[in-house]
């Protein structure tokens, strides 16, 4: 089983316009409210590919309430810490090509709601196959939540994929136990190691051989539309895919680390995790709908995807 981690989960709130009018009121029936938060995304997707992940975190209110009804729908399986806070909203405004997302910050994750979370993790530990984290922290947590999380991984000979940014980000990579997996795409990894000057595959390839990214095992380098870099062991590869009629990009992340996790799980080789990753992250930008795959064009648009080494 695949455990989905989304510390922060949140209910997405998509509008769809023609046209965006500022300082004035927007009036759309094209509305669509679902559970969100990345890992939760992450779980959609995996469920699609035919998993049967399980999603936790933290929810609490009506709009929790909310996030665990919509899973069940989904028939996507949820075990959820309950908290006192009430869940937070994200919008998403989809107009004239563009995404414009205002994300609340959420609620705050006191000492026995943590408890009772990593109490929730020991009791399923030999169920695990994988774990993902994903996203923000809420208030109240901090980045030794996650270091524990990668330690009981490891620990446990759990596959350990993790998808955040900024100082979160930068401490996973700086950390000394590390991730089997990071995703972060080019611009995060420039802040990261400090350095806006990187211009070319082989730059990055260098960057990828010493520490701090030396130990981690897998590393998915996002550069959107162009594709991505990927370290995979010793090895490092330069993905390209076709171009196509972008829907709605959002969730295009979560999508991809949902296919390289299902795929290491598969013990698939290098080029079909590079491959199922970069697949699931293109088909979910040709759907309107957030973290959903159409499966019946898997086929078609994962023999499309060019893979090299470099």
């Amino acid at each position: 089983m695949i455990l989905t981690i989304t510390a922060n989960p949140s209910v997405d709130i998509s509008y769809n316009l023609d046209k965006l009018n500022i300082n004035t009121v927007n009036r759309t029936d094209d509305v669509h409210k679902d559970a969100g938060g990345k890992g939760i995304h992450v779980s959609y997707v995996l469920h699609e590919l035919g998993e049967d992940p399980l999603n936790t975190g933290f929810i609490g209110g009506k709009l929790g309430e909310f996030i665990e009804e919509r899973l069940n729908e989904k028939e996507v399986k949820s075990d959820f810490v309950k908290i006192d806070s009430e869940t937070r909203n994200c919008i998403n405004i989809i107009h004239e090509g563009n995404n414009t997302e205002i994300l609340e910050k959420g609620p705050t994750i006191i000492q026995k709601d943590k408890d009772e979370f990593f109490n929730k993790l020991e009791k399923i530990k030999n169920k695990l196959s994988a774990i993902t984290i994903s996203g923000s922290l809420p208030n109240g947590l901090d980045f030794d939540f996650y270091e524990k999380i990668i330690e009981f991984s490891k620990k446990n000979k759990i596959i350990i994929g993790v998808d955040t940014s900024g100082s979160t980000l930068e401490k996973v990579i700086n950390a000394d136990i590390k991730p089997d997996l990071i995703k972060p795409n080019v611009e995060e990894l420039k802040q990261v190691i400090k350095d806006d000057n990187i211009k070319s595959d082989l730059e990055v390839k260098e960057i990828f051989k010493k520490n701090p990214f030396k130990e981690i095992k897998y590393i998915i380098a996002s550069m959107g539309k162009d594709g991505a870099l990927f370290k995979a062991k010793d090895k490092f590869y330069r993905a390209r895919v076709p171009k196509i009629d972008a829907v709605n990009a959002v969730g295009s992340g979560d999508s991809s680390l949902a296919g390289a996790i299902f795929a290491l799980v598969a013990k698939k080789s290098d080029e079909e995790i590079i491959k199922t990753s970069m697949n699931c992250g293109l088909l979910n930008a040709m759907e309107i709908e957030i973290a959903h795959i159409d499966i019946n064009k898997f086929d078609e648009y994962y023999n499309k995807i060019q893979v090299e080494e470099i």
